[in-house]
């Protein structure tokens, strides 16, 4: 059975449903972990492509993970954090930071400034 954030993902981000196998799927405990962190992988290539339409890809992945980073749990929230922000941030330069503010809808900005200054 998959967790609410996969089923989520897989309905807003059909690609994602490949991201996991069906043994990483069984361990719930750290599927939610796994599939952002993959999430977070393919965020990063987009944006860095120099292709409009997957940057523009990249944005949706970030309002899609805004959705439910609103809407969901503190587990919800810290596996968003120590996932998704986190991956972004140790790709972090002076350079890429505006390009990754730009992505990230309002309301994820300052957890993600947040999770810069954290790591």
């Amino acid at each position: 059975m998959k967790t609410k954030m996969i089923s989520t993902l897989e309905e807003w981000i059909p690609e994602s449903s490949n991201w996991i196998s069906d043994k990483e799927l069984g361990d719930h405990t750290v599927a939610d972990y796994i599939i952002l962190g993959k999430l977070a992988e393919q965020c990063l290539k987009k944006m860095s492509s120099g292709n409009e339409y997957e940057y523009a890809d990249a944005e949706e992945i970030a309002k899609v993970v805004n959705l439910i980073y609103q809407g969901g749990n503190q587990y919800t929230r810290n596996a968003i954090e120590n996932e998704f922000l986190t991956k972004l941030s140790i790709e972090e330069s002076p350079a890429s930071l505006k390009k990754h503010l730009a992505i990230l809808p309002k309301e994820l900005r300052k957890e993600y400034l947040k999770t810069i200054m954290e790591n």
